[in-house]
């Protein structure tokens, strides 16, 4: 007699929250032969649930170490189209980073790296979003820091991150069709960008703004307790 056990069939999005993976990911692992997965009349993936189940038991460790080649493929693509964008720029948007000497460019390419890095892992691990955005505020901080030891505006910094930001993103655009992402899957790739990237300004502006009122609040503490030392 047969079974009349019902499967229990997912989308691509939702096989993708259960895995706690970026869809494009998971369908990298499908197209590979990791993860089962089955095709509507219509061309649409559909996985089966207890397949995900088996594969979450027993391929744990196979789920952190396939995202990393995707995460190393985009940053090294990223590193290199950012920096030759940076070589032929025109002098204005390269004034920022020649302010620096080489200890400190030193440290802004480890930054730089640091931050693709993390951006990548937020945009392909969805489960890690919530720690992997207070680590973005902190590069945030970090960034400030490193602009203000060498003197350099606000203005000047927010302008060559945002350069390195388009950058970036214009480089997982171009590798588009290597993870094969949808339309849809487009712009929540952008939505999701735009939100790590904003908390990393967040804390960037931040940091100048508390810089600043450091700066400042002495100077007007003493004046109030001169005036108030000259009262009779």
């Amino acid at each position: 007699m047969a079974s009349s056990k019902k499967t229990h069939w997912l989308s691509l999005s939702s096989a993708s929250d259960l895995l706690g993976v970026h869809p494009a990911t998971l369908r990298q692992w499908a197209d590979n032969g990791k993860v089962p997965s089955y095709r509507t009349p219509g061309g649409h993936r559909r996985f089966r649930s207890e397949d995900l189940r088996e594969f979450l038991v027993h391929s744990s460790q196979t789920v952190l170490d396939s995202a990393t080649p995707t995460e190393d493929e985009l940053l090294t693509t990223a590193l290199g189209d950012t920096r030759r964008e940076l070589i032929q720029s025109p002098p204005s948007e390269q004034l920022w980073y020649s302010q620096f000497d080489e200890p400190g460019m030193t440290r802004q390419r480890k930054l730089g790296r640091t931050l693709f890095e993390i951006a990548i892992r937020y945009l392909t691990l969805p489960a890690h979003r919530v720690e992997l955005m207070a680590e973005g505020r902190k590069l945030g901080n970090a960034y400030a820091d490193s602009s203000l030891e060498y003197h350099i505006t606000l203005l000047d910094t927010v302008q060559a991150f945002q350069f390195f930001r388009e950058k970036l993103f214009d480089s997982l655009v171009t590798t588009e069709s290597s993870i094969r992402l949808t339309e849809e899957e487009n712009r929540q790739l952008r939505k999701d960008f735009d939100t790590f990237f904003d908390e990393v300004l967040f804390g960037l502006i931040d940091t100048y703004e508390r810089r600043l009122l450091r700066a400042t609040d002495p100077p007007q503490q003493e004046s109030q307790l001169s005036e108030e030392s000259s009262l009779p």
